[in-house]
C-alpha cells in the first residue's frame, strides 16, 4: 500500500524519524542504520550521516533529480515513550497498518506531546536518585539527605531559570552551589562528608552516559559523531569539576573546618531497596512509559549486581565487561519479546555503570594538581567505558538484535 506514496512523502517520513530518533536519544549508528532501512523497504535510495547536531540525508529518487536534506537540530532529551511511540509508528507504516501520509501525522503528534512527566516530577526524583547515589557510595544518613536536598535544589536550578546565558555556563554554577554547600554544612555542625555528597547531588548532570555512547561511535567507526559527542561530554565535565574545585576553595577559605564527624552510618542492607527506587528514578528523568517500569527495574539491578560481583571475583574492567554482555543480549532479548526498543532497558541499565563519575573524580585531581592519580583516573574511565561497550558488542552476538532500536 505505502509502495504508492509519492517520493516526496517517503522522503517527508523518513527525515521526520531521524528527527525524531536524534532528539529522543539514539546514537549516530542506531540513527543511520533505521533510516537506511526503512528507506530501503520504502524503495528509496538514501544515504544518511548523523552527527549531535544534525541529520544531513542524500537521496537519488527515480521521479527526480538527486538532491541532499539537510535537519540542523539541537541534542534533544532522552525520552523512552516518545522513542517508542516513534518505533511502533514505523512499524506499523512498514506492515501496511498506515499509510505514509497517517505515520507522517502521528511522528507530528509525537513531537508536539507534553512530557509525560513534569518538572516537579522530575525534581523529586532527582532527590531519590541523589539519595540513593549516597547510600549506594556508603555515605552516611545525614550524606544521603544533604545530597538529595542538593540534587533537588539542582533539579529546581535547571527547571526554573531557562535564561540562554545562564544554559551555557548552568552546569558549572550547579557545581559551583553543590560543591560550596557541602564543604560549608561541617562548619555548622552538620557531620556530613563532602565529596560522597558532591558526587551523589552531581551524578546526573555528569555526562558518563554521553562519554559510553561517544566510545560506541567511535567504535563503530562514525568518527564525526563519536568525536564531537566525546569533546561536548568532556567540555561539560570540565564546568562542573572547575565549578566544584572553585566552589570547595572559597567554602574553605570562609568556613575552615576539620572533617572529622561522622554521620549516622547505614546498615548495608539499605542498598537493597535503593537498587529498586534509584532506577524508578530512570523512568521520571528518561519519560519512560510507566508500563516500562518494571523492566527499567530489573535491569538495573542486573546490571548493577552483575558489576559489583565481577569486579569483585574478576577485576573493574572485566566487571565492566561482564556488565555489557548482559546488559547487551538481554535488551535485544526484551526488544524480540516485547516488541519496543532495546534502548527502554539499556540506556537506564548501563547509566548505573558508566564511567563519568571517575572521570569527574580526575578532574578534580587535575584541578588539585595531583598529575598522576588524575590521569590514572581518566585511564580508569575512558578502560571502563571501553569494557562496557566491548561487553554490548559481544552481547549482541550472544542474541542478536531483531530490531533497529
Amino acid at each position: 500500500m505505502n509502495q504508492n506514496a509519492s517520493s516526496k512523502e517517503k522522503v517527508e517520513f523518513i527525515m521526520l524519524l531521524g528527527k525524531a530518533l536524534h532528539h529522543y536519544g539514539a546514537s549516530a549508528d542506531r540513527i543511520e542504520k533505521a533510516l537506511f532501512v526503512v528507506a530501503d523497504k520504502l524503495k528509496i535510495d538514501g544515504n544518511f550521516f548523523s552527527i549531535p547536531t544534525g541529520i544531513i540525508a542524500n537521496f537519488n529518487l527515480p521521479d527526480q533529480d538527486e538532491f541532499t536534506s539537510m535537519e540542523r537540530l539541537e541534542p534533544g532529551k532522552i525520552n523512552l515513550h516518545k522513542l517508542s511511540d516513534a518505533d511502533r509508528t514505523v512499524d506499523d507504516v512498514l506492515d501496511g497498518k498506515l499509510t505514509i501520509r497517517e505515520g507522517i501525522g502521528y511522528l507530528n503528534e509525537i513531537f508536539q506531546r507534553r512530557p509525560r512527566f513534569q518538572d516537579w516530577h522530575v525534581n523529586i526524583s532527582l532527590f531519590i536518585l541523589a539519595f540513593g547515589v549516597a547510600v549506594i557510595l556508603k555515605g552516611s544518613l545525614q550524606d544521603a539527605f544533604a545530597s538529595g536536598i542538593f540534587g533537588f535544589a539542582s533539579g529546581l536550578f535547571t527547571s526554573k531559570v531557562k535564561t540562554e546565558r545562564i544554559d551555557t555556563i548552568a552546569e558549572a554554577i550547579i557545581a559551583f552551589a553543590v560543591s560550596f554547600g557541602a564543604f560549608a554544612l561541617p562548619y555548622f555542625g552538620i557531620p556530613i562528608n563532602p565529596s560522597i555528597v558532591i558526587l551523589a547531588a552531581l551524578i546526573f548532570f555528569i555526562p558518563g552516559l554521553s562519554l559510553t555512547m561517544a566510545i560506541h561511535e567511535i567504535s563503530s567507526q562514525n568518527l564525526t559523531s563519536g568525536t564531537a559527542r566525546l569533546t561536548g561530554a568532556i567540555i561539560i565535565m570540565l564546568k562542573i569539576s572547575f565549578g566544584s574545585y572553585i566552589g570547595a576553595e572559597v567554602a574553605q577559605g570562609l568556613f575552615p573546618t576539620e572533617f572529622n564527624a561522622i554521620g549516622t552510618s547505614l546498615n548495608p542492607l539499605w542498598i537493597w531497596p535503593v537498587l529498586i527506587f534509584v532506577p524508578l528514578t530512570f523512568v521520571v528523568n528518561f519519560q519512560a512509559n510507566i508500563k516500562d517500569a518494571f523492566w527499567i527495574v530489573l535491569a538495573g539491578v542486573i546490571s548493577f549486581t552483575s558489576s559489583k560481583y565481577g569486579t569483585l571475583y574478576f577485576g573493574v574492567i572485566p566487571g565492566a565487561f561482564a556488565s555489557g554482555i548482559l546488559i547487551g543480549s538481554g535488551s535485544n532479548l526484551f526488544a524480540r519479546l516485547k516488541q519496543k526498543p532495546s534502548l527502554v532497558v539499556s540506556l537506564p541499565a548501563i547509566i548505573l555503570l558508566v564511567p563519568g563519575s571517575i572521570g569527574y573524580k580526575g578532574l578534580n585531581f587535575l584541578f588539585s594538581q595531583n598529575t598522576i592519580d588524575g590521569i590514572n583516573a581518566l585511564f580508569n574511565s575512558a578502560s571502563i567505558g571501553m569494557g562496557l561497550v566491548a561487553g554490548a558488542y559481544f552481547g549482541n552476538i550472544l542474541v542478536k538484535p531483531k530490531r533497529t532500536l
